[in-house]
């Protein structure tokens, strides 16, 4: 009970970000076309808004920013009824949420292709997807993380540890408490169920903190963060501890999804580029971006900063 009370809470509580119109700096094959680009507060889609919205500003595009609005399910049901020409958005997240999916895939390749052939029926057309995966993973201070030789524990293993002590802590933010690729999943794989008194939910930007401060015995956040390691924490990502046994969550590597008709009119220049550019977006690459950003740099200078390093402007 005390559980749906605060999803209850949570969805009450759910806003929009603000939007505003960037007028064109630069003379281009788009001048004249305004292109309205979507995308979450996270900071992979701040940074993935910012790559695409800097891409089409110099070429001449007048960009619509609605980035930084809460909430996944807004940006995929704007980008359907075209509100939206693009948005930002992981595809695993558009396989097994937006599609409502079950299927499960050996590659994220395969995950990949399925998704652009079935969301194509939608008017929807998926970009290529980055090298990097944003999977969620738990995160605890070393001493609850750990084994006897000091390697991670599995999940499995958490699971059995936070069964056994009531006082222990789960700390999760609103969308991984809401959504079925969140912390049911994990309950689901472990069979295990955290006790409602034992559940925290809290911004995300301050799960990792929260770990630090020993408030919360583990969070799940996901995986690509320069926090983690700056922080000393452990990450926990494996359902066993063998290094080959499944992870509990499905893919999050990064891609746009675009209108089709938009995608279509600017394919012979998009294609391409979205190639060149998820070539660059490996873990390394992100996970110092989004070290810039916590640094307080403005997210279109992180991304102007990317394309020219990459010559991709």
């Amino acid at each position: 009970m005390l559980r749906w009370l605060l999803l209850a809470t949570l969805m009450v509580s759910a806003c929009s970000g603000p939007s505003h119109t960037g007028a064109p700096l630069i003379e281009g094959p788009m001048n004249g076309v305004e292109v309205a680009v979507g995308g979450t507060p996270s900071a992979s889609d701040r940074i993935m808004s910012a790559l695409l919205i800097v891409a089409l500003q110099e070429r001449g595009a007048t960009v619509l920013d609605r980035s930084n609005t809460e909430g996944t399910a807004l940006n995929r049901d704007d980008l359907v009824a075209g509100r939206l020409q693009v948005a930002p958005e992981d595809i695993g997240t558009g396989w097994f949420i937006h599609l409502g999916e079950t299927d499960e895939f050996e590659t994220t390749t395969a995950l990949a292709t399925s998704l652009r052939t079935r969301d194509r029926t939608n008017g929807v057309e998926w970009s290529d997807h980055s090298g990097f995966d944003e999977s969620l993973v738990a995160v605890a201070e070393e001493d609850g993380a750990t084994d006897e030789s000091g390697d991670p524990i599995s999940m499995n293993r958490l699971a059995r540890r936070l069964a056994a002590s009531f006082d222990a802590i789960v700390c999760v933010d609103r969308e991984t408490f809401q959504s079925p690729d969140g912390l049911v999943r994990f309950e689901r794989a472990t069979e295990f169920t955290v006790p409602a008194e034992q559940l925290e939910v809290h911004d995300s930007a301050d799960l990792l903190s929260l770990v630090d401060a020993g408030d919360c015995t583990v969070a799940f956040v996901p995986g690509v963060d320069p926090a983690i390691d700056d922080r000393g924490l452990v990450v926990i990502d494996r359902f066993e501890s063998d290094g080959q046994a499944q992870l509990v969550f499905k893919p999050r590597n990064a891609a746009y999804m675009f209108d089709a008709d938009f995608y279509d009119r600017w394919n012979d220049w998009l294609t391409p580029f979205l190639e060149s550019l998820m070539v660059t977006l490996d873990t390394a690459t992100m996970t110092e971006l989004k070290g810039e950003l916590s640094d307080g740099d403005d997210p279109i200078d992180i991304a102007r900063g990317h394309l020219s390093r990459n010559r991709l402007l």
